[in-house]
C-alpha cells in the first residue's frame, strides 16, 4: 500500500511538472512579433518600466510574471538535483532563460532582452532559497515533495483556470 501511494504522488508530482513546463513554453512562446528585436543593455527594460505606473498591467505582469514563471524552476531544479547546489540551480535558470532569449529573438516569438533574464535568474534564485528553507523547516525530503506538490497543484488550477478566463 505504501509503495502503490508513493508511485501515485510521483506521478502527481511529475504531471505537475510536465504542467508547469507546458504552460510555461506556452507563455514565453504566445506572440509572434513582426520584427527581431533584442535589449543587450542591462536594466533598460526595467527602469523604463519602473518609470511608469507599476500598477499598469503590462509593466506588472512583464517585472512579476518574469520572476514568478521561473520560480518553480528553481524549485524543480533544487529537488532534482542529487547534491542541492545553490549556484548549480541558479546556473540552470540561467541557462535556461538565455535559451529562452534566443529562442524568442531567433523565431520572433518574443523580444530578446537582457533584462528578461536578471528577472528570470533572479525568480529561479527565489525558488532555489525558498526550497532551503522549507528543507529546513521540513526537515525531510519526502514532506517538502508533498508540500511542494500540493502547493504546485493548486497554483496549476488556479493558472488554468486563470488562462481559461483570459483567453474567452
Amino acid at each position: 500500500m505504501e509503495k502503490k501511494r508513493h508511485i501515485l504522488h510521483k506521478i502527481i508530482f511529475y504531471s505537475i511538472f510536465a504542467f508547469y513546463a507546458i504552460m510555461s513554453l506556452a507563455i514565453l512562446f504566445r506572440a509572434t512579433h513582426p520584427t527581431r528585436t533584442i535589449n543587450l543593455i542591462p536594466f533598460h527594460t526595467i527602469s523604463s518600466f519602473l518609470s511608469r505606473n507599476i500598477f499598469h498591467i503590462f509593466v506588472f505582469s512583464n517585472l512579476f510574471g518574469n520572476i514568478l514563471l521561473f520560480v518553480p524552476l528553481g524549485i524543480y531544479g533544487m529537488i532534482f538535483m542529487h547534491e542541492k547546489s545553490q549556484k548549480k540551480a541558479t546556473f540552470w535558470a540561467f541557462l535556461t532563460s538565455l535559451v529562452v532569449e534566443i529562442v524568442q529573438y531567433t523565431f520572433k516569438k518574443g523580444v530578446g532582452d537582457i533584462d528578461d533574464i536578471i528577472l528570470n535568474v533572479l525568480g529561479g534564485y527565489i525558488g532555489v532559497v525558498l526550497y532551503q528553507k522549507w528543507l529546513i523547516k521540513f526537515e525531510n525530503e519526502k514532506k517538502i515533495n508533498l508540500f511542494i506538490g500540493a502547493i504546485a497543484l493548486m497554483v496549476a488550477i488556479i493558472s488554468l483556470l486563470a488562462m481559461i478566463f483570459y483567453y474567452h
